[in-house]
């Protein structure tokens, strides 16, 4: 499926606010309901949105401290050791790179104990060789928006 511009700008509109209702993107877009419900629809069942969520505020739920860990693996293990990691609660990403480490993982955790505890966890899991964890001072910029252009 190709998208239009009428397209993008209901993808850019449901990304800023999840929770817009059909008749408010029709009225912003000067469109009809059922043509704005058609699309997103079609939106949905090709893939572009994957899912609606709330964005929660890190800080009040006690977990403002964020982390980036460097995994290095065994030769070929990194995609298993990734997929074992995929349950683990604190990561909320896990990549596959270039450089010196196999995997990046982020991770949002309480305090500094919850971090000896990830890291001894992750250290013990069967092709993992070792870790190296960088701690951000402060998050300048976190956006989880895709830039939606042609």
């Amino acid at each position: 499926m190709d998208i239009d511009e009428v397209d993008r700008k209901i993808l850019a509109i449901l990304q800023v606010d999840g929770r817009a209702a059909l008749s408010e993107i029709a009225r912003r877009l000067d469109m009809g309901t059922a043509t704005i419900h058609e699309r997103t629809k079609a939106l949905e069942e090709e893939g572009y949105i994957r899912d609606y969520r709330a964005v929660l505020d890190p800080e009040l739920l006690g977990r403002n401290e964020v982390g980036f860990i460097r995994v290095e693996t065994m030769a070929g293990r990194s995609s298993e050791v990734a997929e074992r990691l995929v349950e683990v609660t604190p990561i909320q990403e896990i990549h596959e790179v270039t450089g010196d480490a196999d995997l990046l993982l982020k991770v949002r955790i309480a305090d500094r104990q919850e971090m000896t505890d990830l890291l001894r966890e992750i250290g013990q899991y069967e092709g993992v060789e070792s870790t190296a964890t960088d701690m951000a001072l402060r998050s300048v910029k976190e956006e989880h928006t895709l830039r939606i252009d042609e």
